[in-house]
């Protein structure tokens, strides 16, 4: 059933009353601020280093698994026992 007091906005080019800003619009601009600072901090950061796919300084060597180093050394490992 309908309601009697119920009316309908009107149709054809008449504009009506301008939406107010609410509370959500104000969170995505916070958030749109946000995300636009965050990257600006993003590339000042890699810019520091040199850019992006610069490699600076030394570069660590790694040690072989102990089990590589039994096949490549055994008389290295001596048992315990």
């Amino acid at each position: 059933m309908a309601q009697a007091d119920f009316s309908m906005p009107p149709v054809g080019g008449t504009a009506g009353r301008k939406p107010k800003t609410s509370i959500y619009t104000l969170l995505l601009l916070i958030a749109l601020v946000a995300l636009l600072t965050g990257c600006l901090f993003l590339w000042l950061e890699i810019k520091r280093f040199g850019g992006f796919g610069a490699i600076h300084g030394t570069v660590q060597t790694t040690t072989a698994p102990a089990d590589v180093l039994l096949v490549q050394w055994p008389h290295v490992i001596s048992h315990v026992g």
